[in-house]
């Protein structure tokens, strides 16, 4: 009857022990303005294997949820993630642009990415777009001068 006592208790905190965190929440600042929506909130960004989603909250309710997989989904309606850019920023861009903005990586690929002390910066002309694009530290700018898109997130 010990060693059964014993046997459980090993098997009940191994199990408790072997959990992995596949989920994983950071809470930031988002200042997101277009022609379509203005929003300048708190929040969090969850990362969930593929699956990214940004939930920012108003008056301690969320009023806006993101969720980026095969698709974009705002707030339930789904999107094809180019229609997506174009119907909410204004701009095709790429497929996964919006998550490289989300997750703080360099954007088309790298190109004309320059290293400063604090992290990258990237200023792109394009035939429908002239971006400038800023991660230092914990805080992120884009700015979209054709399309007047402007995007700012502070970490915490």
């Amino acid at each position: 009857m010990k060693y059964l006592i014993s046997l459980i208790c090993v098997l009940f905190l191994c199990a408790c022990a072997l959990k992995s965190e596949s989920k994983k929440a950071q809470s930031m600042q988002v200042f997101i303005s277009s022609s379509s929506f203005k929003i300048n909130e708190t929040g969090f960004l969850k990362r969930e294997n593929s699956a990214l989603s940004l939930e920012l909250y108003k008056f301690a309710k969320p009023f806006f949820k993101l969720n980026l997989k095969e698709k974009i989904c705002l707030n339930g309606v789904c999107y094809a993630k180019k229609e997506f850019n174009q119907k909410y920023l204004k701009n095709a861009y790429y497929e996964d642009f919006l998550r490289h903005i989300l997750e703080a990586k360099p954007l088309f690929e790298g190109e004309n990415l320059e290293k400063t002390p604090c992290g990258f910066s990237q200023k792109l002309r394009r035939k429908d777009s002239v971006i400038f694009y800023e991660v230092c530290d914990e805080k992120l700018r884009f700015k979209d001068e054709i399309s007047g898109l402007r995007i700012m997130i502070s970490r915490f």
